[in-house]
């Protein structure tokens, strides 16, 4: 329920008048009340939702009323006078403003990529964004000079006769981008657009608080779109289903249809729903699949998206677009999988797992340990250091002080044993500075590099509780020269424990 409705701004223009002589003051003192010193009081704000020309004039009071970028004066929020509001702010060139960019150092990012990933991938979130809200802008501001005047000219007409409208359009489109988030506005689609504008002028006055309150305008257009899309794929009566959005090489000739197909049923987190080059890229060698669902609402979601390559599998992401896939979709995603006779890419990159480590990384999240009571998601997630060592089958036991003694360290963990994959300990989300913050003893080696350096270790403070290592030390010149004074503390300064790798 929208908690603006009905809201009421007690400005009040009060004229003063005197009480009549004539009047009996006790008639006036019943209860407390007392007769109104004015001849009018004009509330400001809102007004109740089926007082408004429009379903758009609701919208865009309420859109005014939440966000004060705007500074509009809560007196032009009413029915009578959100047009003139409206009006006013196209005339100042206010409505069409500077989008949200990304920033980098905003975005929550896995500790194990690399710093001139994160720049390229938001320089290219920031490309997909002016591109995306170009588009939208250019169609808003002047429909019929667009190519869809012809072909859909009563959605141009909706537009060019509707400010209301277009205001709210634009904002639903803005609303989803924060400089905290990687998403990438819905594409352009003047078929479910229309769908969506008609589907709220169906909306009864009396009906428009609930109606409108949830899903959004910018949900329910984005349903539509990928409604369309599915419907003339003779899909849309499924309640969940897998589609396979062929590549570029194995079907040249709908290059274009595809490209659009894959943008549509992205999920806003993803890259493929750039118009800039990824959904393109995506699909230049190796088909694409994504899972859907129908939510609450009976709108499609996209929960699984997995990009191929060479005839493989090559990344799977849920909707979070964290290289992990959804604890409830393991089962599903590897069912399909063998169903469809695909085979999975096998590396460990700097971008992160390929699709077969990240079966195994969400594998061991989902992972129950009866005697801890919990998974080992759910261990990494309250930083429950004992049970994460538990979980990654380290020796460990507790000292009298409450402290831990566990054998050697390192940081990643056997998925495999059979074929000695490893998997590091930062692509399963563990966090070492707060895994190693209670171990006192090391009953073997401390290993704090590797070869790789997507397995060396990525603490960034030494372990204070840390007093003993039995083994070697073995780290980087650039990890000494952080940590030498703590590393010479535990080994007493014994130069031969200490194996520093250039």
């Amino acid at each position: 329920m929208l908690q603006y409705i009905n809201s009421l701004n007690f400005n009040q223009h009060i004229k003063q008048k005197s009480f009549p002589t004539n009047i009996n003051q006790k008639h006036y003192n019943t209860r407390g009340l007392y007769p109104l010193q004015c001849d009018t009081v004009y509330f400001t704000g809102m007004s109740a939702p089926s007082h408004y020309k429009s379903v758009f004039d609701y919208l865009a009071a309420d859109i005014l009323n939440k966000n004060k970028k705007f500074q509009v004066d809560g007196s032009f929020l009413s029915a009578s006078n959100i047009q003139t509001a409206i009006d006013k702010l196209f005339n100042m060139n206010k409505v069409y403003g500077p989008y949200t960019e990304s920033i980098t150092d905003k975005i929550k990012w896995k500790s194990y990529i690399p710093e001139d990933i994160r720049i390229f991938s938001i320089n290219k979130i920031n490309e997909a964004r002016a591109s995306r809200l170009h588009e939208w802008q250019k169609f808003l501001e002047t429909p019929q000079l667009t190519e869809y005047n012809e072909k859909y000219p009563e959605l141009v007409k909706k537009i060019r006769e509707n400010k209301s409208l277009r205001f709210v359009i634009w904002n639903s489109i803005n609303s989803e981008l924060k400089n905290n988030n990687r998403h990438i506005p819905v594409p352009f689609d003047p078929i479910a657009l229309y769908k969506t504008i008609i589907g709220y002028e169906k909306i009864e006055p009396i009906d428009r608080a609930v109606r409108c309150s949830s899903p959004t305008f910018i949900e329910i257009y984005t349903h539509r779109l990928r409604d369309t899309l599915l419907e003339a794929k003779g899909l849309s009566e499924n309640q969940k289903l897998w589609v396979r959005i062929p590549s570029i090489k194995n079907e040249p000739k709908n290059k274009t249809d595809n490209i659009h197909a894959l943008e549509v049923l992205s999920n806003r987190n993803w890259c493929t729903r750039s118009s800039v080059d990824k959904a393109e890229a995506a699909l230049e060698d190796g088909d694409f699949y994504i899972y859907l669902e129908r939510d609450k609402y009976k709108q499609w979601q996209p929960l699984i998206g997995m990009a191929s390559s060479k005839g493989k599998i090559d990344q799977i992401q849920g909707a979070n677009n964290n290289n992990i896939i959804p604890t409830s979709e393991i089962d599903n995603v590897k069912e399909y999988i063998k169903s469809q006779g695909l085979k999975c890419q096998s590396a460990i990159i700097p971008e992160g797992p390929k699709a077969y480590q990240q079966i195994l990384i969400s594998e061991k999240l989902a992972e129950y340990n009866d005697v801890l009571g919990k998974t080992f998601e759910k261990a990494i997630k309250d930083n429950d250091d004992y049970a994460i060592f538990t979980f990654i089958n380290q020796k460990i036991s507790k000292l009298d002080n409450g402290k831990y003694e566990i054998g050697t360290y390192k940081p990643s963990f056997n998925a495999n044993p059979t074929s000695g994959i490893s998997i590091p300990y930062s692509m399963m989300g563990i966090d070492e500075d707060i895994l190693l913050q209670n171990v006192e003893v090391i009953n073997g080696d401390l290993i704090l590099h590797n070869k790789n350096e997507l397995f060396s270790s990525s603490i960034t403070k030494f372990p204070q509780s840390l007093t003993t290592v039995t083994g070697k030390i073995i780290c980087s010149a650039e990890q000494y020269k952080k940590f030498g004074q703590d590393i010479d503390r535990i080994t007493n300064g014994n130069k031969n424990k200490v194996i520093i790798r250039v």
